[in-house]
């Protein structure tokens, strides 16, 4: 815009508005408060905005990261488990091909001495993925001694054969003092035929 249009339009204002006719004190305070409106709507509509969308994207970031870091510790975790679950299915089917959970327990009840104090053993199955089942075994042990249910659950977890304990609840004995009563969950995994 050329110099001589600009001087034009600032006149034409002044004289329009009435500004002109204000002392040069009172046109001081005029315009500045007219450049105060100006520079404060430029602030709230412009500045503003930007500082407050610029740090919400610096959350919505910080945000992201987060979660790509949780997101990262869940591969990995995930990336374990398959490779357990790989290892799981080789012991597996590396066991005999006779081996059943019941039979199982019955052997290590008997290298633990531990025969007559079971009450009961039942058995049941889950199916499980697409080609194993899940087996367990619910089992009491009655009147037996804190060494030899030890020795027992020593002999009944087994890596090897993928054998665990999922769940165990003793109580003292209520007929003899120094004896416990057991409840054992116990679980493995078998081919499906």
């Amino acid at each position: 815009m050329p110099a001589w249009l600009n001087h034009n339009i600032f006149k034409l204002v002044r004289e329009k508005s009435g500004i002109a006719q204000l002392s040069t004190r009172e046109q001081w305070v005029v315009w500045g408060g007219v450049i105060f409106i100006v520079c404060f709507t430029v602030l709230q509509l412009a500045i503003m905005p930007f500082f407050e969308s610029r740090g919400k994207l610096q959350e919505s970031i910080t945000r992201k990261i987060q979660e790509l870091v949780t997101i990262k510790e869940l591969q990995q975790d995930y990336q374990t488990l398959k490779s357990a679950e790989g290892t799981i299915k080789e012991r597996i089917t590396q066991r005999p091909g006779d081996f059943t959970l019941f039979t199982f327990l019955d052997q290590q009840a008997e290298k633990a001495k531990v025969k007559k104090q079971i009450n009961y053993m039942k058995p049941s199955k889950a199916e499980g993925d697409a080609n194993f089942n899940e087996t367990m075994v619910e089992m009491k042990l009655q009147q037996i001694t804190l060494e030899a249910l030890v020795g027992y659950l020593r002999l009944v977890e087994s890596e090897k054969n993928v054998v665990f304990i999922r769940r165990i609840s003793i109580q003292e004995s209520g007929n003899e003092k120094g004896y416990l009563d057991a409840i054992l969950q116990i679980v493995t995994f078998e081919k499906k035929e």
